[in-house]
């Protein structure tokens, strides 16, 4: 079943170069843009041109990998072609993330977080051009709300980074969580309505949320809002060549490969990447050996295969007897064959022109994978795996067979795929958009309202304490944080109760600890294997697909905090046939008892918890009597931003495993 995905292009100025869409993000005048272009489109590539121009970008990504990517691309391509010589771009890019900052450390540096309060302000002033420097999220949020003053630093904050650059850019925004948007919305939000602000806010994917209603939640002027969007054209600049796109039936994805052997060996003469990309890491993981004869039998050399995917990119010490590559120090544009799990999807740019996948679980993440293959004048192939399992999960799937099978034997546009695959996705949420904007789903109301718990910790945070910066904050201080505040407020009402002062306290401490994290990152287990490599899974994933956490190696903390398990053989011979079905658990704390209860990690975990505040017994009981209205306010305030306390923190600061 197969359909050509026509060539398309984009428009190009013939004195600037630039795109339509990538002018419009240097020049239009509106404070909050969000711009939706094809993959390829060079939606990246107009912010490096602000550098070169003489503009300051914060640039944030998703993503290690992708900040890697971005880093590496950035810095060639201002040496090739800008002429910048390669020391003067040393020095004006910088890369904030947990490996950059282990980097730094074993440089001698001894602060790294000072290092980049100064980088707020500049990286390098004395030499002529722009600067970038690019983040994971969690780095930035790490710094508006860091733990103690750096001295001679002490003031410098979200204010700083507002008036230091010229641009602030949210990519792959589709990828924020709700809990996370905090951090996109109080730059928003401050850059449309503080009138001194330099910084214009950008959001940029090709498979965008709806998020204006939370924007509007949040009173970001409508008129600072402008939705932009990439125009293809019949010529111009090529952002894809034809690609053949096949839906193919096969029990797993080692199988496909296999029938496609002598199309892999074409691609290697032509000196390009083969590109795999598995929906699970743990069939990956099994894989492995049969991955191993089949990349043999196409001519594949030993160390030419790379592995990227969590644990293969948290893996250190690695053994010189295997056969594929791994560790996320590793470039992969050196490499003859990529294996990966969905961590490439985002922005992730490869030199391939043929593409073996497995769809995704949202539409999204088909249109992003399908977007790695076949970038600018190239032509290409898309093979998609798929079997009955698949086609029962995903109904999505189902709809887009229907329409290749309409189509097949016939050249359609980019425009045709997108929409078949967005319509899809819109229909699963409610009040989404159908007109328009094309969208992939919806950020919901409780993002607004994580985003007011951000912005009160961020108003009290020692940076923006006394003088303009807290007016200022209280000033433009939307509903939602209003709300939050008011809430916290009424159940810290409890604190005057001798019986449950101490844990009313802790409670509201620890829920204010919850803006500090954006994602629901398991830090997760070391495993150290017999030979000494060592590599991160989180616990759940472990016990799914694993025999290691089945009583038989026991789990020791080890002098930094971290959980450790030492396992006889390798991965490998720990990995059960089949995963096991275990349902994720989390225990969570209440407002008004020192008892806390396991629940189901899941969809279901808000109702779950309100129905356990609710189900007191005793001294529990007396306390919804004395306080109706603080524990009231309680199960708002967890309903309104979808925030529970637990035991079991997320990973905090820099995201170790991003």
């Amino acid at each position: 079943m197969d359909v050509t995905i026509a060539r398309h292009f984009v428009g190009s100025d013939p004195g600037s170069g630039l795109s339509p869409l990538q002018q419009d993000l240097l020049i239009r005048p509106e404070k909050v843009r969000i711009a939706d272009a094809p993959t390829g489109a060079g939606k990246s590539y107009a912010f490096q041109r602000a550098m070169m121009e003489g503009e300051r970008v914060l640039f944030v990504v998703p993503t290690r990998r992708l900040a890697q990517n971005l880093i590496a691309g950035l810095h060639d391509s201002l040496v090739q072609d800008a002429g910048w010589g390669p020391e003067t771009v040393t020095q004006k890019l910088s890369l904030w993330t947990s490996d950059a900052t282990e980097k730094l450390k074993a440089g001698g540096e001894t602060n790294v977080a000072a290092r980049r309060i100064r980088e707020i302000s500049g990286l390098n002033t004395g030499l002529e051009g722009g600067e970038m420097i690019v983040a994971v999220p969690e780095v930035v949020s790490h710094l508006l709300l860091r733990r103690r003053m750096e001295k001679g630093q002490t003031d410098v904050g979200v204010f700083e980074m507002l008036h230091q650059f010229e641009h602030i850019v949210f990519d792959e925004f589709h990828t924020i969580a709700p809990r996370g948007f905090g951090l996109a919305a109080v730059f928003a939000k401050l850059a449309a309505e503080y009138p001194a602000c330099r910084a214009r806010i950008s959001f940029l994917s090709a498979t965008p949320l709806d998020i204006s209603a939370v924007l509007r939640r949040l009173e970001v002027p409508d008129n600072q809002v402008v939705h932009l969007k990439e125009t293809l054209t019949p010529t111009g600049r090529p952002v894809h060549g034809d690609v053949r796109l096949s839906l193919r039936e096969s029990v797993d994805m080692v199988s496909l490969l296999r029938e496609e052997v002598a199309a892999i060996q074409e691609e290697l003469k032509a000196g390009r990447q083969i590109v795999v990309i598995y929906n699970r890491l743990a069939d990956l993981q099994r894989h492995l050996p049969r991955l191993e004869e089949v990349l043999k039998s196409a001519g594949i050399e030993a160390g030419r295969g790379l592995l990227i995917d969590s644990i293969d990119d948290s893996r250190i010490n690695i053994a010189c007897s295997d056969f594929f590559s791994a560790g996320r120090h590793q470039p992969p544009e050196q490499f003859d064959m990529l294996i990966a799990t969905a961590s490439v999807e985002m922005g992730v740019t490869f030199r391939t022109d043929l593409l073996f996948m497995e769809p995704g679980f949202e539409p999204l993440n088909f249109l992003q994978r399908y977007g790695r293959a076949a970038r600018g004048d190239h032509d290409g192939r898309v093979i998609v795996r798929v079997d009955g399992d698949l086609r029962r999960r995903n109904p999505w799937l189902r709809s887009l067979e229907k329409w290749a099978a309409g189509h097949a034997g016939q050249r359609v546009s980019i425009n045709d795929l997108t929409e078949t695959l967005s319509r899809q996705a819109r229909h699963r949420f409610k009040d989404c958009p159908d007109e328009g904007q094309r969208h992939f789903g919806k950020l919901p109301n409780r993002a607004a309202y994580s985003g007011g718990l951000f912005w009160n910790v961020l108003m009290h945070h020692f940076s923006n304490q006394g003088g303009h910066r807290w007016k200022h904050l209280k000033t433009y201080q939307p509903k939602p944080a209003r709300t939050v505040f008011a809430l916290l407020r009424q159940i810290r009402e409890m604190q005057t109760d001798s019986r449950i002062g101490f844990i009313v306290k802790d409670w509201c401490d620890r829920f204010e600890q919850e803006a500090r994290i954006l994602r629901d990152i398991d830090k997760g287990v070391r495993v150290v294997d017999e030979q000494g490599e060592q590599w991160r899974a989180p616990e759940i994933w472990l016990r799914r697909n694993t025999k290691i956490l089945d009583d038989r190696f026991p789990i020791v903390m080890d002098e930094d905090g971290d959980e450790v398990v030492h396992i006889h053989g390798r991965l490998a011979s720990n990995l059960l046939d089949r995963p096991q079905f275990i349902k994720a658990k989390r225990r969570v704390r209440f407002p008004h008892s020192e008892f806390t209860v396991e629940l189901d990690d899941d969809v279901f975990l808000i109702d779950s918890w309100c129905r356990a505040f609710r189900d007191g017994r005793g001294l529990e009981n007396l306390v919804w009597e004395r306080h109706p209205k603080s524990m009231a306010a309680a199960e708002t305030l967890v309903r309104l931003t979808g925030l529970v306390v637990s035991d079991e923190m997320a990973v905090d600061s820099c995201g170790t495993v991003l």
